[in-house]
């Protein structure tokens, strides 16, 4: 029955340290500049760029935060690609350009600020700070 115990807890720490890990770009991979339209599928936003759909998660949480982002907005993105899912870096809608930076909490699990260059600063460096940490 112990080692019953300690294969489960065992078990346990290795998915865990699995899961903890995050999604991260290889190395060797570029940011891609995107332009498209958002589009609400499925519960979740994508961006629709001529025929190709890319799911861009983590940006529902700025909605109501980011003006303009919203269905049908044109938007150009700047991030990693990877089968057809941005990591976002960069956001540019409405004249108005945010930079989520490398650091972004939906991908790392890290606490990393991001700004608005366009209507002064959101999180981080000095402006509101909206929870989290900095």
């Amino acid at each position: 029955m112990k080692k019953l115990g300690l294969l489960f807890v065992f078990v346990f720490l290795v998915i865990s340290t699995v899961l903890a890990q995050g999604w991260a770009p290889p190395a060797s991979s570029e940011t891609t500049r995107v332009q498209g339209t958002l589009q609400l599928q499925n519960g979740h936003i994508v961006l629709v760029s001529g025929s190709t759909v890319y799911f861009v998660p983590g940006l529902m949480r700025y909605i109501g935060f980011i003006d303009g982002l919203r269905e049908g907005a044109q938007v150009s993105v700047v991030g990693y690609t990877f089968n057809n899912v941005i990591r976002l870096t960069q956001l540019t809608i409405g004249g108005r350009e945010y930079d989520f930076g490398s650091n972004n909490p939906g991908w790392s699990g890290q606490a990393g600020g991001w700004c608005c260059r366009g209507g002064g600063h959101m999180r981080g460096g000095g402006g509101h700070h909206w929870g989290g940490r900095r």
